[in-house]
């Protein structure tokens, strides 16, 4: 018997949120071209954190308040260039959010580390830190790591041996498709 080919991923349209996980959605900004940009993540229910609002555009955040409204309690960024954080203090204006950010970024209420945790109802996000004002955020209960671009020319030598005891399963990405199994990518060799 032959061989099923895998289905691929639905494609990215940007603007519409699509769930990812039971506590992950994606939506993705509209680049210049029309085509997807930058990924934005919810990340519960009852409680929402933002990873990554984006560049500031505001039919953009009006998507995300959208799809989250009064129960986003939480903006962070794996990033603090303009295409990932320009959109961060509008967002906190619009919702009430705290913004957990950086040292030295602009309207933070909290800066951020290596270890700190947002502890919601329904699940915990921790911070680990790359370099300077680079974060990555492991979701704990679904052993996934947000990861923004900061993936994007390969797994940092460091990050297998942090994140082992995680069991880390999925990787959510700053541009394209969220990848399913992490695991051969995060292997401790």
């Amino acid at each position: 018997m032959p061989l099923e080919e895998p289905t691929p991923p639905p494609p990215i349209i940007p603007g519409v949120a699509r769930a990812l996980s039971p506590l992950l959605r994606r939506i993705a900004h509209q680049g210049p071209d029309g085509e997807p940009g930058l990924n934005t993540y919810l990340v519960g229910i009852d409680e929402i954190v933002i990873v990554d609002p984006g560049p500031g555009d505001v039919d953009h955040l009006d998507v995300i308040c959208g799809c989250g409204g009064d129960r986003i309690r939480w903006i962070v960024m794996t990033k603090t260039s303009d295409e990932y954080a320009a959109g961060a203090v509008a967002l906190k204006e619009k919702t009430g959010a705290e913004l957990w950010a950086a040292p030295g970024f602009p309207g933070a209420d909290k800066e951020i580390g290596e270890g700190d945790k947002i502890d919601a109802t329904e699940f915990v996000i921790r911070v680990l830190s790359l370099t300077g004002d680079d974060f990555v955020y492991i979701l704990e209960q679904e052993r996934s790591i947000l990861a923004g671009d900061l993936f994007e020319d390969g797994i940092p030598t460091d990050i297998p041996a942090r994140v082992k005891k995680d069991r880390i399963k999925t990787i959510a990405p700053g541009h394209g498709q969220f990848i399913e199994d992490a695991r051969p990518m995060v292997a401790v060799k």
